[in-house]
């Protein structure tokens, strides 16, 4: 059995019943409520995927203003980059 979310809201007859259905309800693929109105509705497993949070994405660059923090190199990482430079020369 598949879940289903509404997209938008809407008023339905279900049964001679007025129904709302409010963005963001969900559903089973057998309610009444999704006959004639599946335009209305989307997998769970598709909105779930598409609203997943991406990682923030780092700024290359300052803003005008704004101080960029550096760190200096480790000494491991300046031996390790000398021993290179000794290989390079032989």
């Amino acid at each position: 059995m598949t879940i289903k979310r509404a997209t938008q809201p809407f008023t339905a007859y279900v049964d001679g019943m007025p129904r709302v259905v409010r963005a963001g309800d969900l559903v089973e693929d057998n309610d009444p409520v999704l006959q004639g109105r599946a335009h209305l509705f989307e997998n769970v497993e598709t909105h779930v995927a598409q609203n997943q949070p991406r990682p923030p994405v780092e700024s290359a660059t300052a803003a005008p203003g704004e101080q960029r923090d550096l760190t200096a190199p480790t000494t491991d990482s300046k031996a390790a980059a000398a021993r290179r430079g000794r290989r390079g020369s032989k």
